[in-house]
């Protein structure tokens, strides 16, 4: 094992979820998605979700349709793209 995967199992070297939400780094987080963790790729999948901004909404949707993606995620991004739709719907009142 080397010095880095030693540094990660003891959580040095990790993205810090909160700090790029806070920043509403989009490119952070979108780049969180295609890594190897899936933990780290479902709390950016949240973070994105809470943020809303559109280039969120692109990477996610780009991940449902990405067949070499575990199913996991791909369920993830769907699930978090609907309760997004579905928190915009009812923030416009014009939408029938």
């Amino acid at each position: 094992m080397g010095f880095g995967e030693s540094m990660a199992k003891l959580g040095f070297g990790k993205r810090d979820i909160r700090k790029l939400e806070r920043e509403r780094d989009i490119d952070g987080l979108v780049e969180l998605l295609r890594g190897e963790d899936e933990d780290l790729a479902f709390q950016a999948i949240e973070a994105l979700t809470r943020i809303g901004d559109q280039r969120g909404v692109e990477a996610l949707m780009a991940l449902v349709v990405d067949l070499s993606c575990s199913e996991l995620i791909r369920a993830k991004a769907w699930l978090a793209l609907d309760v997004g739709l579905e928190r915009e719907s009812k923030k416009r009142r014009d939408w029938k």
